[in-house]
């Protein structure tokens, strides 16, 4: 078993370096976080995918090999996660767009199948559900900020315009973070931003959700940054150390 672990935990880590390279991280810091989301994301995107087959096995009907299938569909959908969702997201094609949501719904199916539902409330509620770049984004009450899970993005009210859509900015910048889930699983991407990536904001002196004027803070935050903030200061964390700039991350208050 724990061979097995290792290679898992060795093609995740060469996920998240695939993911990296195919969003353009330039800094060193949220890099090293991208390949260690995916070290630990591998075996656990494997057990979650085991634990929704063994379920799945429990109805009567075709019985699948639980731990062969659950390699089998990590590998390739964090393959395509990696190499494919930056090149959908980036197009101006709903089709594509909805290709990359696909993916990114595979690589997090506990917490899209929550957004989903959210959305759907969301609806008939009369609130805003935008889509866009990949993911969807709902309206789930007054105020401000985004938390971005698996491929859908939380909102409050103040994300949307008067058209009843979210901005292209805040679009692009939330699909970073769900492109992150849809390479590295969003066991290994959360934990990562909760444990390490806090520990590194903490180290460089700025806010566990987002960045100092200067670039300092969540390392998870610094390519998204550069479509909502300064694209200077996001590659960027030296003295002086600024105030926090907004974030529209997983975790924005």
């Amino acid at each position: 078993m724990i061979p097995l672990i290792l290679s898992l935990a060795v093609a995740g880590g060469a996920l998240g370096a695939l993911g990296a390279r195919g969003n353009r991280v330039r800094t060193g810091d949220e890099r090293a976080l991208w390949i260690t989301a995916g070290a630990i994301g591998g075996p656990l995107s494997v057990a979650e995918y085991a634990g929704i087959l063994w379920a799945k096995n429990m109805i009567p009907g075709i019985r699948l090999p639980v731990l062969a299938v659950a390699i089998g569909v990590a590998a390739g959908a964090g393959l395509l996660g990696a190499a494919l969702t930056p090149f959908l997201d980036e197009s101006e094609d709903r089709a594509r767009w909805a290709a990359s949501f696909l993916i990114k719904w595979m690589r997090s199916p506990l917490a899209t199948t929550a957004g989903l539902l959210a959305a759907a409330t969301a609806r008939l509620l009369g609130r805003p559900v935008d889509f866009r770049r990949g993911m969807l984004f709902v309206d789930v009450g007054p105020g401000g900020g985004a938390l971005a899970l698996g491929g859908v993005a939380w909102c409050r009210a103040r994300c949307f315009g008067k058209d009843r859509c979210t901005s292209d900015a805040l679009a692009r910048h939330e699909a970073v973070h769900s492109r992150t889930v849809a390479a590295v699983g969003e066991l290994g991407f959360y934990l990562t931003y909760l444990t390490a990536g806090v520990l590194w904001a903490k180290v460089q002196g700025g806010p566990w959700n987002g960045l100092t004027a200067d670039g300092c803070g969540q390392p998870f935050e610094k390519t998204a940054h550069t479509y909502t903030g300064d694209p200077a200061a996001a590659h960027r964390c030296g003295k002086p150390r600024g105030a926090p700039v907004p974030s529209g991350g997983p975790a924005k208050t």
